[in-house]
């Protein structure tokens, strides 16, 4: 029976605490008022129509004007932000005489209020800022409030902008949060659907975490507690929305996911959901959702330890198992709850043609290089080829002669 140590044991690592401040339970966003006072009384509220539509920035609303702050709503966040969706958020930001930005909604919202926090201080184009730590000046005081439970971004330092046709990231200490506020209240909006992909892509933020090649003590630590939590409440929050347990479960469990892949990356499986999005507009929580099993098959021999603790963290029973045997039924595990919550575990069950499989190699290869260099296992443009082939068969060794 083969058992070693993870791989998390190895080397100098380091982790960084993100948010500064989590402030999180059932009625929370009520102190978002007295959360942003500690930074003053003008706040540019950042965030899209649909979660406006609902009545969730009317929560926050309510609660700065009980505070006597001033606030302006800046409601203009698509979907999939791109540079003129940053460059306008940045204009907004610049022009208010702001004294704190607050940002309301999905990962899209909180990483655009990101950008207009760094952006109210630092000069020039939004496009001259993507990469590792090019602001200079401290960005304004940030506060996130989300209303899924997926993206994590409430604890990372980074924003995702679309330039052109490729997903492109600012970083920055400037954009680590001051105060995240996780109220599962803010979630209950939303629907079946959109509970399934938040919550398996939450999932992906985890295991990838656990995977990467900059994975610490720390960050997997956060990873395992993340996955307890979202095997214990995804098929709960899926099938009754208003099950505020399973809510606050998915919640908190996407902010340890977040806090978790900000200190070590994610992976293949964040490069193969660009891709998707690339050339087909999968959304990206969907995307990561079906790489999941796959990437971590791909990594299996590499990071069984690791899987291993995935494994028990979903709840496994896995004593007397070599580390093999028990990240195999882990990657079962995963298509299992994949199906409980009726996801596709196949890019063919997605309507993906199979002679997409060649482009999308290459994409991934030649355009998302960054997160390849922190996977376990080397891709090459064949191993690409390779792992978007069984996506599309949905075929998967762990499953034996079952197929997904």
């Amino acid at each position: 029976m083969e058992k070693k140590a993870p791989s998390y044991f190895e080397g100098i690592r380091e982790y960084v605490p993100m948010p500064r401040k989590l402030v999180f339970g059932p009625e929370s966003v009520n102190l978002v008022g007295k959360e942003t006072r500690r930074f003053g009384n003008r706040a540019l509220v950042v965030t899209d129509e649909g979660v406006q539509r609902v009545g969730l920035v009317e929560r926050v609303t309510d609660a700065l004007l009980a505070e006597g702050i001033e606030f302006y709503v800046f409601k203009g966040v698509k979907t999939e932000p791109d540079l003129e969706n940053a460059r306008a958020v940045a204009r907004a930001s610049r022009e208010g005489d702001y004294d704190v930005v607050v940002g309301v909604g999905g990962g899209s919202c909180l990483d655009m209020a990101k950008v207009a926090a760094l952006m109210a201080t630092n000069e020039g184009d939004v496009e001259g800022y993507i990469g590792e730590e090019v602001a200079k000046q401290p960005g304004l005081p940030l506060i996130l409030v989300p209303t899924t439970s997926g993206s994590g971004s409430e604890a990372t330092r980074g924003a995702v902008i679309s330039v052109g046709d490729v997903k492109k990231v600012i970083f920055s200490r400037w954009m680590i949060a001051e105060v995240a506020i996780v109220d599962p209240m803010m979630t209950l909006t939303m629907p079946p659907k959109l509970t399934a992909i938040t919550g398996i892509d939450a999932l992906s933020h985890a295991v990838e975490s656990m995977l990467s090649r900059r994975s610490n003590i720390m960050s997997c630590m956060l990873a395992k507690e993340s996955i307890r939590l979202i095997s214990d409440g995804i098929e709960a929050a899926y099938r009754n929305g208003r099950d505020l347990n399973a809510r606050y479960r998915m919640a908190i469990a996407a902010t340890l996911a977040g806090a978790s892949f900000a200190n070590s990356s994610v992976i293949l499986g964040h490069g193969i959901s660009y891709a998707l999005s690339t050339l087909f507009h999968v959304p990206h929580g969907l995307g990561c959702g079906v790489a999941l099993p796959y990437v971590m098959e791909y990594n299996i021999r590499e990071r069984s330890a690791e899987l291993r603790e995935v494994a028990l963290s979903l709840g496994l029973s896995v004593g007397g198992m070599g580390d093999l045997d028990a990240a195999r039924m882990a990657v079962r595990a995963v298509v299992e709850m994949m199906g409980r919550v009726e996801l596709p575990v196949s890019l063919k069950d997605m309507g993906i043609p199979k002679d997409a499989v060649p482009e999308l190699a290459n994409v991934l290869v030649s355009k998302y290089s960054r997160l390849l260099a922190n996977n376990p296992r080397e891709v090459t443009h064949e191993d690409a080829v390779e792992v978007f082939t069984k996506m599309w068969e949905g075929r998967l060794e762990s499953l034996g002669d079952r197929s997904a």
